[in-house]
């Protein structure tokens, strides 16, 4: 698996004279899981997180990898993929302002899904630590984001029953 182009934020000005600090601190406080921190709080996990960049069809990560990063999508999309011998299951696509992967945030386990870029992808990732130091200050963070991770499985799980349902019936 190739490495994700990334980086830390910085504040070099981008074409429309932006900085990309700004830029990813406005990106954090449109994100449901980040919206209701402080400002200068969230500056600093603006600045702590990394941008990644992921070409189509490339896995941002695998179905029993560790890995201690969540991500907002930026642009482009992805699917969650469950991966079997015999094939695989699509089963949710995430889009752009979207936030995943928050289970590596809150413990070290293994991926339950795989991830893969459907198009051209950029995104914020935040680390473990970075993100653990941010709900002991905001404990609603953490309230907020098992709250959108229980949904998303529970919401793939269905589909996951769903099919399973289906290939026992129609064989």
């Amino acid at each position: 698996m190739n490495l994700p182009e990334e980086r830390k934020a910085h504040c070099d000005l981008d074409t429309s004279g932006r900085c990309e600090l700004d830029e990813n601190l406005e990106i954090f406080s449109r994100v449901p899981v980040f919206s209701g921190i402080p400002a200068q709080r969230l500056r600093v996990y603006a600045y702590l997180s990394r941008r990644a960049h992921y070409s189509p069809g490339e896995f941002l990560f695998r179905q029993g990898d560790r890995d201690n990063k969540g991500y907002i999508v930026i642009s482009g999309r992805v699917q969650m993929i469950r991966e079997y011998r015999e094939h695989s299951l699509i089963l949710k696509e995430i889009q752009e302002g979207e936030f995943f992967g928050g289970l590596a945030l809150l413990s070290d386990i293994r991926r339950l899904f795989s991830a893969r870029a459907m198009d051209p992808l950029d995104c914020l990732t935040v680390d473990r630590e970075s993100f653990q130091k941010l709900v002991v200050q905001f404990p609603e963070v953490a309230i907020k984001s098992i709250d959108i991770m229980i949904r998303r499985i529970v919401e793939m799980e269905e589909k996951l029953l769903e099919t399973k349902i289906q290939e026992c019936v129609y064989g």
